[in-house]
């Protein structure tokens, strides 16, 4: 288990891409010598490289097909499939994709290359004589990009996971938030995206999948133009249910990834080999008398992670000037430290306090201090109320003390 942990982990951040768009499982496949068709097609549709220029009134259409293909004998060498052996007989041992769409750069200035849109059919081939229609378009307008969650999401979804790509608890925790039917959007914000983030990745699907693709553009100007549709243009309504007095015009079921992953992430951090069993707590002030958190977090598995510091808003100078304090003053963001721990941290408004739920469903509070909004503790609370200890507590230019599962 711990050998494949730490690959497996990390693509909770790519599930989202896998499931929008499975071709881009090529972005991880290519080499400094030479980039798959598909891989060149996907950096030209999402940052608008120079084909956009090329195109008139950089507008374009495309097809393309793509096949992705297991390499059981490396996942199995590997003892990645220790658990799925079985179960990948009963998946394809490949998936083939025909794929087009139409690219538009809708700026006023092609030069700029900030301003694109596309619409992105995929057609998932079958063999004969089953079902043919499973279909799907991703659609990128403004900075969003966004699709229908059906039949086709559900495949590459068990796809991957049975390969070990994507986790079961990832997959799971993933499923109960959304609804992979017709009538369903997923969306999300591609802000800050690049393509350099799959680099990582490189060398495990490499030898874990083979990749086939081919690309053919169409820059005509015999090319149309197109609007990208919005939401409530895409999302099909239930059919009417007269038993139950529904007509059919059910509410958007639109799923923003970004809160499904802060969901998923929270969730597992509560599941064995995913969770903390240490974080070893440094706060340093600085010269503006700000003072902020970095943790250094250590899972289950012996993976080790540096965690984004946060800034608090609690005073740690009294610390500073007498460290026999340290275990009394409210310095430690009570909320953020136990969902750390895979806690569950609620507040009693009438009480004006915090409390974590016990394993025996019961209501434990711990006495601190609300400081703007967050909840603030002492480490001595640590040590009586809940389940964790608290060592090399010292201060210094820094204040450092480790907090550790029981």
């Amino acid at each position: 288990m711990n050998k494949t942990y730490k690959t497996k982990t990390k693509k909770i951040t790519l599930l989202c891409v896998l499931l929008a768009l499975a071709f881009l499982l090529s972005s991880m496949l290519y080499s400094c010598d030479k980039k798959p068709d598909i891989y060149v097609l996907i950096e030209n549709i999402l940052q608008n490289k120079d084909l956009n220029a090329k195109a008139p009134n950089g507008l374009y259409s495309f097809n393309a097909d793509f096949n992705i293909k297991i390499n059981k004998d490396y996942l199995i060498k590997e003892g990645i499939l220790l658990g799925f052996a079985k179960q990948l007989d009963s998946v394809p041992d490949e998936l083939t994709f025909k794929i087009d769409g139409k690219v538009k750069n809708s700026g006023k200035d092609l030069k700029q290359n900030k301003f694109n849109e596309f619409a992105v059919n995929f057609a998932l081939v079958l063999p004969e004589g089953e079902n043919q229609n499973l279909k799907t378009t991703i659609y990128k307008k403004d900075n969003l990009l966004y699709f229908e969650l059906n039949d086709i999401s559900r495949i590459v979804l068990d796809f991957l996971c049975s390969t070990g790509f994507v986790d079961i608890p990832v997959k799971n925790l993933f499923s109960d938030q959304v609804e992979l039917d017709d009538g369903s959007v997923l969306c999300f914000d591609l802000t800050g995206f690049d393509l350099s983030m799959f680099n990582e990745y490189i060398e495990f699907v490499s030898k874990a999948f083979t990749l086939k693709s081919s690309v053919r553009y169409n820059l005509a100007e015999t090319v149309k133009d197109f609007d990208v549709p919005g939401f409530d243009e895409i999302i099909k309504p239930k059919e009417t249910d007269e038993k139950n007095g529904q007509d059919g015009k059910n509410e958007a079921k639109v799923f923003y990834f970004n809160d499904i992953k802060k969901k998923i992430n929270k969730e597992l951090l509560k599941k064995p080999y995913y969770r903390y069993v240490e974080l070893y707590a440094v706060i340093e002030t600085d010269e503006n008398k700000d003072s902020f958190l970095h943790i250094l977090a250590t899972r289950e598995s012996g993976e080790m992670k540096v965690l984004e510091k946060i800034k608090l808003d609690c005073d740690v100078s009294k610390i500073r000037e007498d460290d026999t304090l340290l275990y009394n003053e409210n310095i430690v963001p009570m909320r953020y430290m136990l969902e750390l721990f895979g806690e569950t941290v609620e507040w009693d408004s009438d009480k004006k306090q915090a409390y974590i739920i016990s394993a025996e469903g019961k209501n434990v509070y711990l006495e601190g201090k609300l400081i703007e909004s967050t909840y603030y503790i002492n480490l001595t609370q640590f040590l009586l109320k809940t389940n964790y200890d608290v060592g090399s507590v010292v201060s210094d230019e820094y204040i450092e003390f480790r907090l550790n599962r029981k």
